[in-house]
């Protein structure tokens, strides 16, 4: 399932900011996908190399994609406290915030963007491989927001078309 039709047309850049590197070099969004199934686990097929990403999202598209569960999530926490969670800490610290203060908030930001890293990258690019040669996104071990925008940086592995992998775990 391809998700970036419904959001990178409302985001478009620019105005907006966003930013793709790879290994330091500059890549275009097209040529960046998200692995979906097993995110964050091991790649299957020996031999896979790892590569460095940094991604900067418009932070407006941060706030619009959590604003749809927004509620749902607080309503969570309201009702079934977690006073040991620190994201709960930092929500109920700030009286149950809207996303857009909690995003501006230095102790709830990088909380929220924690809980919500893999959705706001399988949202903005597409699931599964790149059409051509690029890379798929697997890992993010920062997110913080950079201004108004949300930084993001993880492993990543080439993609190169025909090349066979094996993209579940056993």
């Amino acid at each position: 399932m391809t998700y970036q039709n419904e959001w990178r047309p409302r985001f478009p850049v620019p105005p907006h900011t966003a930013r793709y590197l790879v290994e330091g070099r500059p890549v275009l969004v097209d040529a960046l996908s998200v692995r979906t199934m097993n995110f964050s686990q091991h790649w299957r097929t020996p031999g896979i190399v790892e590569v460095r990403y940094e991604v900067t999202l418009p932070g407006a598209y941060a706030v619009a994609l959590l604003e749809q569960d927004w509620a749902d999530l607080v309503e969570d926490y309201q009702r079934f406290p977690a006073p040991d969670d620190p994201l709960d800490q930092a929500l109920r610290a700030l009286d149950w915030p809207e996303p857009a203060r909690a995003l501006a908030d230095p102790v709830a930001a990088p909380l929220v963007l924690d809980s919500f890293t893999h959705e706001l990258l399988l949202r903005w690019f597409d699931d599964g491989v790149p059409s051509g040669p690029g890379f798929v996104l697997n890992t993010v071990d920062a997110c913080r927001m950079a201004g108004a925008d949300v930084y993001l940086s993880g492993l990543a592995r080439p993609h190169v078309p025909d090349m066979p992998y094996a993209y579940q775990d056993v």
